[in-house]
């Protein structure tokens, strides 16, 4: 099966360690979960997905990754999940359209789980090129009012597919 341009883009950006903590925001079928974990050795990535459809395909294609205890796999709401008391290192989100229309609660949750110098990237691919800057600009707007610092804005390597990353961080 093809990955998606879009996951394997997002991917790139991350700068996988192999002792990263990572928590996936909207898993879906677990794609990237599959990519990543063959990346980490003593690290550990959450998928967490309000479907509980898609909770269930990303059990089946990450089954082994699971029972190795490298990954695991949350169903539920972000604005609900508490995390157990884990922090983490990367915290990532692709085509979680959330992060530009309202996210308040839930940027005020993410911050209570990144470590001390973790991160939020949020990745992108709209349904139009020209829809880029004007998706940019609402989620720069609500990470600022979130509390949240924009340290880089990135574009796909070519025009088809658009693609938006960003990488923030907590105002210290």
């Amino acid at each position: 099966m093809a990955i998606p341009a879009r996951i394997v883009w997002a991917i790139s950006h991350l700068g996988i360690q192999p002792s990263d903590r990572l928590l996936e925001i909207g898993c879906g079928r677990g794609i990237a979960m599959a990519e990543i974990t063959p990346l980490l050795t003593d690290g550990h990535i959450i998928g967490l997905d309000r479907s509980d459809s898609a909770v269930s395909s990303a059990d089946e294609r990450n089954r082994a990754a699971i029972s190795a205890g490298k990954a695991a796999l949350a169903q539920g709401a972000l604005a609900d999940w508490s995390g157990g008391g884990r922090h983490f290192d990367k915290i990532f989100a692709i085509n979680v359209n959330l992060f530009w229309l309202e996210a308040a609660r839930e940027l005020k949750l993410i911050r209570s789980l990144l470590a001390p110098e973790g991160k939020l990237y949020l990745f992108f691919e709209p349904p139009s090129a020209g829809q880029i800057s004007a998706i940019a600009h609402a989620i720069e707007v609500r990470l600022k009012a979130g509390g949240y610092v924009l340290e880089k804005t990135m574009y796909g390597p070519a025009a088809t597919p658009p693609l938006l990353g960003m990488i923030t961080r907590p105002v210290a």
